[in-house]
């Protein structure tokens, strides 16, 4: 006997796991008569149908989930550049979004050693011979590898391991590891697409950190070559902007000031003389003492340095170390007689790097003093020429560099004429700590 139709019209309606089970309890009503073995039949399509409809529902969801999670990556990884700088902190910001993602799983990173050799970072699991034979086997085929232990060296909680390499325009960088645990489901080709997706979106800003990297080093080339120049102008000032550059980076880091603000400060200590290129050079290299005409026409530098940058909207963050380097804390400097903490920090921080490398440096007007004695002015200057605070920092950061045990003056200054990247006052400053 074959069911009413009332019992089957509703099916389109209902949800997928129930008109199966609505199928099977017809399937199991129909008995004997006229056309049973056709409904029959017409069920059992129905249901294949539908268990059919079932699975292609799961594999969507499922690709769903991945597309959502590699956005919620993409996302969190792009709120975080713009405090990314370094190749290693775009990792460490790929490693820490995939620990987020995989929370029960731990992520590590592996990295090769010059000698070949593999070293998985910041972990306590030991690296074994199958898995380095996993990373490299994932490394040379450039694809996500995803296997179960079969080393008895291996942690007995590791259920499963997936690998994904990380390469940017061809160079590889690191491998990212995922560790599952034996309580955990197994990976999915879900799993290895999202790895793999998420390693292109990494090699992808690996890459344009690599180009923003090499634009800043030939910026920078290009204002160091335009300061050499200036400061070949006068024999006496070679190598001037470039030690102020540094002490001041020293005493910024010193300070506190903040990364993004330490970059401009260096554009600005750089290129901080960069108006005296419009004085003229019987004033800028009289051995004597300046006339009032002249010494006006040599206060003209900062203004003339102002009007050369101001056009330059990427230096913008650099025009008040520029433009008030030669203020003075009791108000009696130029160009704008500013007082106190209205002078802008970054003016203060390079006024104290300006005078200290002026008053060790042969003029043709007297010979260098030595460290010791330019700190002793420096702090007869403090409170009417440099801000008290920021001369004490500059003071004990100095004397802890070059007193018993530290560098020497003459490694000091070769340091400062030679520095290019931040990351050498980093190596250096610890070099020094650690002695």
């Amino acid at each position: 006997m074959i069911p009413p139709l009332t019992e089957t019209v509703s099916l389109a309606h209902r949800d997928p796991h129930d008109m199966i089970a609505t199928v099977k309890r017809l399937r199991e009503q129909v008995s004997g008569g006229d056309g049973v073995d056709l409904v029959l039949e017409t069920l059992n399509e129905l249901d294949q149908k539908l268990e059919f409809v079932l699975d292609e529902h799961g594999g969507m969801a499922e690709e769903l989930l991945c597309v959502y999670e590699q956005l919620g990556i993409v996302f969190e990884m792009t709120a975080s550049l713009p405090g990314v700088e370094e190749e290693n902190e775009v990792v460490n910001l790929f490693i820490n979004s995939l620990g987020n993602t995989f929370k029960e799983t731990q992520v590590v990173l592996a990295r090769q050693k010059p000698n070949g050799e593999w070293k998985l970072c910041e972990t306590d699991v030991q690296l074994t011979d199958w898995l380095a034979k996993l990373i490299e086997q994932s490394k040379d085929t450039k694809q996500v590898l995803a296997e179960r232990p079969i080393d008895n060296d291996m942690p007995s909680w590791v259920k499963q391991v997936l690998v994904g390499p990380i390469y940017s325009v061809g160079d590889f960088v690191c491998s990212v590891v995922l560790l599952r645990r034996e309580q955990e489901r197994e990976f999915r080709a879900s799993d290895m697409l999202l790895v793999e997706s998420i390693s292109l979106f990494c090699s992808d800003l690996i890459r344009n950190q690599h180009l923003l990297t090499e634009l800043k080093e030939t910026s920078l080339a290009m204002v160091r070559a335009l300061v050499s120049a200036i400061d070949q102008k006068d024999p006496y000032t070679s190598g001037h902007s470039l030690r102020v550059g540094y002490f001041a980076m020293l005493l910024a880091r010193e300070v506190g000031v903040s990364n993004e603000q330490l970059q401009m400060l260096r554009w600005a200590a750089l290129i901080h003389d960069i108006g005296k290129i419009g004085i003229r050079d019987d004033v800028l290299k009289k051995p004597g003492k300046l006339t009032s005409q002249e010494r006006l026409h040599i206060m003209e530098h900062p203004r003339r340095s102002y009007e050369i940058i101001k056009e330059v909207s990427k230096l913008n963050g650099a025009i008040d170390g520029v433009l008030h380097h030669h203020e003075k804390f009791d108000g009696t400097g130029y160009p704008d007689g500013l007082k106190g903490k209205d002078i802008p920090l970054q003016a203060r921080i390079i006024t104290v790097a300006d005078i200290f490398d002026a008053l060790t440096s042969t003029r043709s007007y007297r010979k260098a003093f030595g460290w010791e004695k330019a700190l002793v002015i420096l702090e007869e200057e403090s409170g009417t020429t440099v801000d008290p605070e920021i001369r004490a920092t500059f003071d004990a950061m100095i004397k802890r560099m070059l007193g018993e045990g530290g560098i020497s003056w003459e490694q000091l200054v070769t340091y400062a004429e030679h520095f290019t990247r931040l990351e050498q006052i980093d190596i250096q400053m610890e070099l020094t700590e650690a002695s």
